[in-house]
């Protein structure tokens, strides 16, 4: 018999963060002590991730996963101790003034800071929404939101139950985790997968996954809510300092200028064409809009540059159609719209106000989406290559990725046809089916070669 569907009860539940819950650790660790909150996140990955994306090249590998925020607790750890150390010269100026003091304790201080725990990559973060089927004394704290399909309480308590490094809903130890039998486990009702790319200032919802009986009743929503909001709090914690550090301009730049998503095209084959058809409309009504960009996931891994995933478009996190760009978006006030900063920043550089074209577009610069495929390709293949030298095939073992046909492609679209002709692609607000303009634009970019070979 199969399990009663969630629309028929009530639903109380708690979100659990794994960078939240990841304890900082030393630069000299060696990442062979796991942190409790690792045992859920497999458990996620078995659970729903796999099934949900059966074949590999579809999903991130789970050790990646481990090795990222392994990085982020690291960083975290020399985030606190730089914040001692400035605590400890702030009071020796306030309160003792003598300068042999003064010095001694700071260089006491800078012998335990983490000089390499930076890393230039993206930052992420998994948020899991956990079934709560525990009596509690905090009902209060609950917000019933009524729905066509049954009545969900959304936890406001979730922020103070994450247990910060206790493992909440995860074994305390090894030993009990080779005991979390089935029976113990909880339930995970759903995950979303965010990335934060530093360099070119972006957001990705990698993947958001609901458990079957819990489908088709509002709580995609509310993960999504929370994924965002743990991606706001990403560009925050890493994107900030490493900004800092990087350029002197960092503050006229919004750490987070765009939130985007993929998406399968319908000739992906992995789902029927009503099936994709379907997602579309999901991803729609969370908000994404498609980007008449030439998209395509750069390769996962070094081993061929040229390995990308052609049938899939990028979408951008702007959850208003037409009518309400025209009349009222754009007064909305950048909190409401703290996730489309790409927006509001274009509206303010430009003198002539951000149009909305004819058929319904909003517009976005060009070189937004361009620099976060530039990032994706750097965080597998390095960081090292310098934009000024000739691209080589091979460079220290590793291919550089600017010989990839599609980065060719890309760096074309965006550098000589310049998106549009004024250095701006359309963002579609229009409903499902979307069209993706790979092919034609890919078309157009051979007989640019073709011309330029005949020169």
């Amino acid at each position: 018999m199969s399990s009663p569907r969630a629309s028929n009860r009530s639903v109380d539940y708690d979100f659990v963060s794994i960078d939240e819950e990841c304890p900082p650790i030393s630069s000299a660790d060696n990442g062979e002590k796991k942190p409790p909150c690792f045992t859920l996140l497999q458990q996620f990955y078995d659970e729903l991730m796999i099934p949900t994306f059966p074949l590999e090249e579809e999903r991130d590998d789970i050790e990646d996963w481990f090795e990222c925020f392994r990085l982020q607790m690291k960083q975290r750890r020399q985030f606190q101790e730089q914040k001692q150390k400035e605590h400890i010269k702030q009071a020796l100026k306030e309160v003792i003034q003598e300068d042999g003091i003064v010095e001694a304790v700071q260089k006491l201080s800078n012998t335990t800071i983490a000089d390499n725990a930076e890393f230039d990559g993206p930052a992420m973060d998994v948020v899991l929404m956990i079934l709560d089927e525990g009596d509690d004394d905090d009902d209060d704290c609950n917000d019933v939101t009524a729905t066509t399909t049954g009545r969900f309480p959304r936890r406001r308590s979730s922020r103070i139950r994450t247990s910060m490094y206790g493992g909440l809903y995860a074994p305390k130890s090894d030993e009990n985790a080779r005991k979390y039998s089935d029976d113990k486990k909880p339930i995970i009702i759903g995950g979303a997968a965010v990335e934060y790319y530093k360099k070119s200032r972006v957001g990705l919802l990698s993947y958001i996954v609901l458990r079957d009986e819990f489908r088709g009743c509002g709580l995609a929503r509310y993960l999504h809510e929370e994924a965002l909001s743990r991606l706001e709090n990403l560009a925050n914690v890493y994107g900030a300092p490493f900004q800092k550090e990087r350029s002197r301009n960092s503050e006229s730049i919004p750490l987070l200028q765009a939130v985007f998503a993929e998406t399968n095209t319908a000739e992906a084959g992995d789902v029927t064409p009503e099936q994709s058809l379907l997602r579309h409309n999901s991803l729609y009504n969370l908000g994404y809009r498609l980007v008449s960009f030439p998209y395509a996931q750069p390769p996962l891994s070094t081993e061929d540059v040229d390995g990308s995933f052609d049938e899939i478009m990028l979408l951008t996190y702007f959850p208003y159609d037409e009518q309400t760009v025209r009349t009222t978006a754009r007064h909305v006030g950048e909190y409401s719209m703290r996730y489309c900063q790409w927006f509001l920043h274009q509206e303010a550089s430009n003198d002539e106000g951000l149009e909305i074209t004819s058929t319904g577009h909003a517009q976005m610069d060009v070189s937004i989406p361009f620099l976060y495929v530039e990032d994706f390709y750097q965080s597998v293949f390095g960081y090292d290559s310098n934009d000024d030298n000739e691209a080589k095939k091979v460079e220290n073992g590793v291919p550089d990725y600017r010989t990839a046909q599609y980065y060719k492609l890309v760096h074309w679209f965006t550098r000589q046809k310049k998106g549009d002709g004024r250095g701006r692609v359309n963002v579609c607000l229009e409903r499902p089916p979307w069209n993706d303009c790979k092919e034609t634009l890919g078309n157009e970019f051979e007989e640019s070669l073709a011309l330029v070979g005949e020169d």
